[in-house]
């Protein structure tokens, strides 16, 4: 009996020992899984139209391109944007239609390194455009052919005169050429019995004392109506000029001061003719040559009656269809 009992005994000892040994059912870790970062598509820069200023500053010019050009790249979906200069490298392939208020020597270079751009160059060169070049022929010349016009056709007696900058020969005859396609010798019928128009030539450079005694100048000679270049600007020879009976022509848009005694300002809008060129543009159609136009503008003041301004555009409308040339030399 004594046996029996000890064998159970140890039957329970090593049950509860190999109980005691075996392996705990430890809880399983549940790890956490990291959530997929989704990354936004990849977008591509939308195409741009960008316009290069150079060294413009004519107010009018200014805000007509870019209002012109920005208007047409958001119709077309592009983007606008206006810059002083570009270089080569700066030419990138998104960059769709570049305007140039100017015509730059490196032209041809910068056409051939961008192939896929279209280049729209306002120019008053004689230039044959390749491929990828559309030409917006600005004639300088015709600015002053009219103001020479104008000043001797809206002056009773023809009494008008110019200020003429010595650096410009063609300007200058451009000028002479206008007075006489109106007039002819342009002799006063009252005294004095001069002929006009009476013109001054100094450098552009010249102080503003300078410009005002070229003025006085011609002056003398009982002017109504004067063209003064861009150059000759400035607040003193306006405020001086406004002491006069004298009324200014010109072909730059003038400060606000000037307007009490501003007539009109000859304009070259190489903008409205994009508009024409632009779905062929779009399109990669360049090898273009189209005429600027050319606009009196700045006339509030009132010194150019409804019926003048008539006169003057019918006038511009034969220059523009090649009708006149405003070299001729009948000035000489």
């Amino acid at each position: 009996m004594r046996k029996f009992l000890s064998r159970i005994l140890l039957y329970v000892l090593i049950g509860s020992t190999l109980f005691a040994c075996s392996p705990k059912n430890e809880p399983a870790v549940v790890q956490d899984t990291p959530a997929m970062e989704i990354l936004p598509s990849p977008t591509t820069a939308p195409d741009r139209v960008v316009v290069i200023t150079g060294d413009v500053q004519d107010s009018w010019t200014l805000e007509k391109a870019n209002s012109t050009v920005q208007e047409l790249a958001t119709a077309s979906g592009l983007e606008f944007e206006s810059q002083i200069s570009i270089n080569s490298r700066e030419i990138t392939p998104d960059i769709k239609v570049l305007v140039y208020l100017y015509h730059p020597n490196n032209l041809g270079s910068l056409a051939n390194s961008a192939p896929n751009t279209q280049f729209i160059v306002i120019s008053d060169q004689e230039w044959t455009p390749s491929h990828n070049v559309s030409i917006i022929r600005a004639d300088s010349t015709y600015q002053t052919f009219m103001a020479g016009y104008a000043s001797v056709m809206l002056a009773e007696n023809f009494r008008g005169g110019g200020l003429l900058t010595s650096e410009d020969s063609a300007k200058n005859v451009a000028y002479k050429n206008g007075a006489k396609f109106f007039c002819g010798s342009c002799s006063a019928l009252i005294s004095p019995l001069n002929s006009y128009p009476f013109t001054k030539e100094i450098p552009q450079s010249s102080p503003a004392a300078d410009w005002i005694t070229a003025f006085d100048e011609v002056n003398f000679n009982t002017i109504l109506y004067m063209y003064i270049p861009p150059q000759a600007y400035s607040t003193e020879l306006f405020n001086h000029i406004a002491q006069t009976n004298v009324k200014i022509l010109g072909i730059a848009t003038p400060p606000a001061e000037a307007f009490p005694i501003w007539a009109g300002t000859f304009l070259i809008d190489g903008f409205t003719p994009i508009k024409e060129i632009w779905d062929a543009v779009l399109q990669g159609n360049g090898g273009q040559t189209i005429n600027a136009s050319l606009s009196l503008a700045d006339t509030q003041s009132g010194f150019i009656s409804t019926g003048k301004q008539q006169i003057i555009q019918d006038v511009i409308a034969e220059l523009q269809a090649g009708r006149i040339y405003t070299l001729n030399p009948m000035a000489e």
